[in-house]
């Protein structure tokens, strides 16, 4: 294998040319797929659960995520049966 020697100068603008390189071609790959891409649809759970949230976070401001989320899947739950 050949031995290589640059000076500091050469090495830093070889990085900033490979650099350059690699964020113009991930700049129009990127593009490329945000344009594609297509929102999911909301599911009738999701819109109901999401009523249910907002209610109890209103009638209970100081009740942990945890326990009004618990309660509004089984108030979404109930009310999906029906």
């Amino acid at each position: 294998m050949p031995n290589v020697t640059m000076t500091l100068e050469e090495y830093e603008a070889l990085r900033r040319l490979i650099s350059s390189e690699r964020e113009s071609e991930g700049a129009t790959e990127e593009a490329r797929v945000v344009a594609t891409k297509k929102k999911r649809k909301v599911s009738a759970y999701q819109k109901m659960y999401g009523r249910m949230y907002k209610e109890l976070k209103a009638k209970h401001p100081r009740m942990s995520f945890g326990a009004i989320s618990k309660k509004a899947h089984k108030m979404t739950k109930k009310e999906m049966k029906r």
